[in-house]
């Protein structure tokens, strides 16, 4: 397979070509079945992005792909995950361990004996601990394929501290605010740990406060909006380019300029999120890992036709990458 380390801007021009390169279609097999349980919205956001990229796939190779959608609510994805696993007649299934509720489907995969696979968010270390890696314990648990969050969250923290020293502010100390989408949730977690990393390289960045915005826009602006009123901020981080443009909102409401006055991350590759980038209101929208749709129904194909990725490795991982303004303007299009 290609990798992932292009020129970030053009990496959405992978679809194509991972589809070329992995095992051709055997047009003699019956066409076959995977479930997905998406734990965000059918019709916006960064799952939609995910499901789309996997249906394209899931198209070239002759699967069928069913979608029970979550709707950002984590007891809904449960629910109705477990509903759809205890009926459906699929191949295979692709779970997401959000808000760490995955054992549960996962168990109820194994009681039907069908082969699943982890995808973006895969189990914690404590988890895992408890239940054993793939095809140990849990027999029909394949693997895992995740993004680098950790490296992602490193990065959106340097940008921050890099952007207010190129404006002139080189202050002892960089206030920051840290908008986390949830402290449960594997990805999460793993990019709030690379901005612990970032806080221990960058001496001054100094986190004010680390709160979590349930990945919410408005939830994100309703306090920033409150922290502005009470302090004065240099920077924020924020877990997704929804939390920013939140933040940016609030930003702007305050009565000073994002990009110049307070700094702003985001993540997702979003069109809004390039846009905000270009702008220079926000220093970088990092992301890629919309492709982890293409990158699962890859390789379980290539499982499916005897090519077993675990003779890899059991834990698939790809990185992500940014765009900042020194690329953004390569983009064919917003994301």
């Amino acid at each position: 397979m290609l990798k992932l380390g292009m020129q970030m801007c053009r990496l959405a021009c992978l679809v194509g070509w991972v589809i070329l390169l992995a095992a051709p279609v055997d047009a003699s097999n019956h066409q076959k079945n995977i479930l997905f349980v998406n734990p965000g919205y059918e019709d916006r956001g960064f799952w939609k992005a995910v499901t789309d990229t996997m249906r394209a796939a899931g198209k070239h190779f002759g699967y069928q792909i069913k979608v029970v959608n979550g709707e950002r609510k984590w007891p809904l994805m449960t629910s109705r995950g477990l509903e759809a696993i205890n009926t459906t007649s699929a191949d295979y299934i692709i779970l997401v361990n959000e808000h760490q509720q995955a054992p549960i489907l996962m168990q109820a995969a194994e009681e039907r004996e069908i082969p699943y696979m982890l995808l973006l968010n895969g189990l914690t270390k404590e988890q895992e601990a408890a239940l054993g890696g793939p095809r140990e314990r849990l027999k029909n648990w394949l693997g895992t394929i995740t993004p680098n969050n950790e490296m992602a969250g490193y990065e959106m923290a340097l940008s921050l501290a890099e952007k207010v020293n190129n404006l002139g502010k080189r202050n002892n100390k960089i206030t920051l605010l840290t908008l986390a989408g949830d402290f449960k949730t594997p990805a999460s977690i793993s990019r709030l740990a690379g901005l612990e990393r970032a806080l221990a390289a960058a001496p001054s960045l100094h986190e004010v406060r680390r709160m979590t915005v349930n990945w919410s826009e408005q939830e994100a602006y309703d306090r920033t909006k409150i922290y502005l009123q009470a302090t004065t901020i240099d920077a924020v981080w924020a877990a997704n380019d929804n939390i920013a443009k939140g933040a940016i909102r609030a930003v702007r409401e305050a009565g000073k300029v994002p990009g110049k006055d307070v700094v702003v991350s985001g993540l997702n590759w979003s069109s809004d999120g390039i846009r905000c980038v270009i702008d220079g209101a926000m220093t970088l929208t990092h992301g890629g890992h919309f492709l982890a749709g293409t990158w699962g129904i890859v390789v379980l194909h290539d499982y499916d036709q005897g090519k077993d990725f675990a003779d890899i490795s059991k834990h698939l991982s790809f990185p992500m990458r940014a765009i900042t303004q020194d690329n953004a303007r390569a983009c064919p299009a917003p994301l």
